[in-house]
């Protein structure tokens, strides 16, 4: 079936408008010369598309024809409501319908006519072009649009709110209307016949189709039907129409044939809807039939016969490319049959057609009553514009427009501060738990082995035992010989002497068994020492034992330790793991989030005024930002940002990966970052979001506001609107409130699962420096605070240099002691007891100086530049 743009063409623009002369001459007149207003920037955007439209006309029906029609039309339109456009120059176009290439004159104020008409012919041969499309509802949207144009040309011609011109009337409207609504309506009923849809419904659709170009062949034979409203504009119009409805044209002879095909498929599917035909069969073949109704069938069938070869004559005389025979074979099979069992059966008498029963079409598509901003494209205009000549909706929106701006600073002020807390954050750093942590268990231990040899204390305990020993044998024994020695020097006096035992002798005697008493009891002391020493290792036998173990059982009693100790506060992670990790995995989306952007900058315009800018994420600002897989991929790649697991080759080359991989928190560090990137994600479409709502707070006014306010005076009316207006802004100020609130909270959030983060790595090396007071407490808080059970053979550490420093200086002075002893008891018996008694005491003291020093060196020192710290 052909469209109207294959029987009517485009109307052409001849002449060049000044339209800017127009529209300041009609300014200075209703403004009684005293507007100083200026639509410099409209007029040029509406000059610069009547220029572009007079070129691309002859290029043919494109696309770009079409956008061209539509912008101009919304500055057509603004300006004529204003009444701006009024000029007594006449222009022409061509009027196909009166006479082929006839040019004819029109007043440049009703060339929105002839604009709305082109969008109607370019949207008809859209529909031819697309007729084989797979994309139905794309064809229906089009073919949809071509009727709502033609129909609202019909209507406003028809109530006479538009002015008829001399071939685009309300006739001609109602024509291309019809036919419109015709092509629309065969769409439905082939793909009907596709889906083999029952008789009935296709006799409805094919009669709907029929009254389409009945009512098309009454107005081209110039009668009024009743939809008409005003008889002397139809008689009018119709006589502006003589080339379109010339009987000998192409045009006439197109409706009044397909008038009569539809009649006659109407009447066959009619009377074969009393009959069951076998479906699995091209041609016609009648398995059952209603007896009673044998009559209308052939009567029906009769009909539809006559008509089809009625049809047959006019294609042929008028060269038409209309096919009936597939129909008109179809017909006399079915009538064939039916006349056949009549005759010989049931010998009923074949009613007149015209006293059957009338055959109804059903509503299948209903034209509805558009406005004209639905066909145009909006473009910016000044509000200057839009309100000029009527100060009370002036005064409406200057009211209106400071609550927007109340509203539209307080909230800017909140974005700025939620973006620069949003800019703060930096995730270029990811943790290498596994790594890391190999690292850290080597390190300590082979510094383990070096410092902490448990072994090497066993021997040199033994050892320093058998030294304390001999040392009391030797003691002992020395004290036995000098008891000995001293008596018999006592006898050898008293027998050989003849003189009194010298007192002075027997006091260095007494004195030197003083400080022997003491170096007994000293070595008493060093005995318990070692006891206790004994007892202690005893009691830390397990803890040696993690000084023996080799490396790989080493790794496994760090990780148990660990994962039996971890202080990361997770209990919500598995939940927002799930839900983020169903939502951004591929295939996935969420209905109702808003817009992905990147980072956003708040700057300043020149006056002073925040302004909101993009990033890299600005690319996505073009298309709503949903949180899906693309849009995080996309996120991800443009923040050089990456969640996949690091459990990879490089990771799995670490010998003892394994066993690390048993740790918690290298799975916990996987699900933590991916939801904490995901939560960033989210801030980023929040902020985005949040901007896009302060620019539709700031511009974008309701149309429907602006132009109700535009055109109406009536204060009380005014006021109204301005109420019902504040209500809906106060719908977005609570949005706003909403999506504020709500970026703090996941802000929080976040800040709460990263700093959960930064708890993974607790165990790494901490470098301290001892030259301050409090770097040495804060270490030594650390590591109180980091170890994982060290203390119990680190406090053996400790103190054993100290036990050995006190057991190898106590050997050292009792060998050097006895050695001098021995020597001095000789002298002593030679001469006399005054030497050994200065002797004793200066050792005694040298002695006692150089233990306290070892001690306080000992005790006051600090611990080893570099801890090792481990959660607990």
């Amino acid at each position: 079936m052909q469209v109207v743009s294959d029987f009517a063409n485009v109307k052409y623009l001849y002449d060049k408008v000044n339209i800017g002369k127009i529209v300041y001459r009609n300014l200075r007149e209703r403004s009684n010369g005293n507007s100083e207003l200026s639509f410099e920037e409209e007029i040029s955007s509406f000059t610069n598309l009547r220029n572009s439209i007079m070129t691309e006309q002859y290029k043919g029906l494109n696309r770009n024809l079409l956008n061209l029609y539509k912008e101009y039309l919304f500055y057509f339109e603004t300006f004529r409501m204003k009444k701006l456009l009024s000029d007594k120059k006449k222009i022409l176009y061509t009027n196909d319908f009166y006479e082929k290439g006839k040019k004819v004159e029109y007043e440049f104020e009703q060339e929105n006519i002839l604009i709305i008409y082109n969008i109607g012919i370019i949207k008809s041969n859209m529909v031819k072009l697309k007729k084989n499309t797979d994309d139905i509802k794309l064809l229906n949207k089009i073919s949809n649009d071509v009727i709502d144009i033609f129909n609202y040309l019909f209507q406003h011609m028809n109530e006479e709110k538009l002015p008829e011109m001399i071939d685009i009337n309300s006739v001609s409207c109602y024509i291309f209307l019809s036919m419109s609504m015709a092509y629309h309506e065969n769409m439905f009923y082939n793909t009907a016949i596709l889906k083999k849809y029952k008789r009935n419904l296709l006799a409805k659709l094919s009669y709907n189709i029929y009254t389409h170009f009945h009512n098309i062949l009454q107005c081209l034979d110039g009668k009024m039907i009743d939809i008409f409203k005003s008889a002397s504009n139809f008689s009018v119009a119709k006589g502006n129409l003589q080339h379109l409805r010339s009987n000998t044209g192409n045009f006439y002879n197109f409706v009044y044939v397909n008038k009569i095909i539809f009649i006659s498929i109407s009447n066959y599917h009619t009377a074969l809807k009393y009959a069951q035909v076998c479906p699995d069969r091209e041609e016609v073949t009648i398995q059952k039939y209603e007896e009673d109704k044998i009559g209308e069938i052939i009567s029906r069938l009769k009909y539809s016969l006559e008509c089809a070869n009625k049809g047959i004559e006019i294609c042929k005389k008028y060269n038409l490319s209309i096919n009936f025979t597939i129909l008109k074979e179809k017909i006399i099979t079915s009538l064939n049959f039916f006349e056949y069992e009549n005759k010989n059966i049931y010998f009923e008498v074949i009613p007149f057609y015209e006293n059957l029963t009338p055959l109804k079409g059903t509503e299948v598509i209903k034209a509805k009553n558009i406005d004209i901003h639905d066909i145009y494209v909006k473009r910016n205009i000044s509000n200057n514009l839009k309100l000029l000549f009527n100060e009370s909706a002036k005064h409406i929106y200057d009211i209106y427009n400071q609550n927007i701006l109340t509203v539209h600073n307080f909230f800017m002020k909140n974005f700025v501060s939620l973006n620069e807390q949003y800019k703060l954050i930096n995730l270029s750093y990811r943790k290498n738990i596994l790594v890391t942590l190999n690292n850290v268990i080597i390190n300590m231990y082979n510094r383990m082995k070096q410092l902490y040899n448990p072994t090497l204390f066993d021997t040199n305990l033994h050892f320093l035992v058998n030294v304390e020993i001999s040392l009391r044998e030797i003691l002992v024994q020395v004290e036995n010989s000098l008891t000995t020695e001293h008596n018999n020097h006592v006898e050898f006096q008293k027998k050989f002497m003849n003189v009194g035992i010298n007192e002075e002798s027997i006091n260095s005697y007494k004195n030197f068994l003083f400080h022997l008493n003491n170096f007994k009891n000293t070595l008493n002391d060093l005995t318990r020492s070692i006891d206790d020493f004994k007892k202690f290792l005893e009691r830390n036998y397990s803890n040696f034992q993690i000084c023996e173990m080799d490396i790989s059982s080493f790794f496994k009693y760090v990780i148990d330790e660990l994962n039996g100790c971890s202080t990361v506060n997770i209990e919500s992670l598995d939940g927002e793991y799930t839900y983020y990790r169903e939502l951004l995995s591929d295939g996935k989306s969420m209905h109702s989030e808003a817009r992905v952007g990147g980072l956003i900058d708040g700057g300043t315009t020149p006056g002073g005024e925040t302004k909101l800018e993009n990033n890299a994420g600005d690319t996505l600002l073009q298309s709503e930002p949903v949180l899906n897989y693309t849009n995080f991929q996309t996120f991800l790649k443009e923040n050089n940002l990456n969640f996949a697991i690091q459990n990879n080759i490089n990771n799995q080359n670490l010998f003892h990966y394994n066993t690390l991989n048993n740790y918690i928190n290298v799975h916990s560090e996987e699900k933590l970052f991916f939801v904490i990137i995901s939560i960033y994600f989210s801030l980023s479409i929040q902020l985005t979001r949040l901007k896009a709502d302060l620019r539709d707070v700031k511009t974008g006014m309701n149309d429907n506001f602006l132009n109700a306010i535009t055109e109406e005076r009536d204060t009380d009316k005014l006021n109204d609107l301005l109420e019902k207006e504040k209500d809906l802004l106060n719908v977005k100020k609570a949005k706003l409130e909403e999506s504020v609130s709500l970026f703090e909270k996941d802000l929080n959030k976040f800040y709460d699962y990263y700093h959960e983060y930064n708890k993974l790595d607790y165990y790494k090396t901490i470098d301290v420096s001892w030259d301050r007071e409090s770097n040495c407490s804060s270490a030594r808080q650390a590591c109180l605070e980091g170890s994982f059970h060290t203390h119990r053979f680190e406090n053996v550490c400790k103190r054993a240099p100290f036990y050995f420093i006190l057991l190898y200086f106590t050997l050292f002075h009792f060998i050097l002691y006895y050695f001098v002893l021995f020597c001095i008891i000789l002298y002593y018996i030679i001469l006399h007891y005054f030497t050994l008694f200065y002797f004793t005491l200066f050792y005694f003291i040298s002695f006692y100086f150089i233990l306290f020093f070892f001690f306080f060196r000992f005790s006051f020192s600090p611990p080893p530049r570099n801890r090792t710290c481990i959660p607990s």
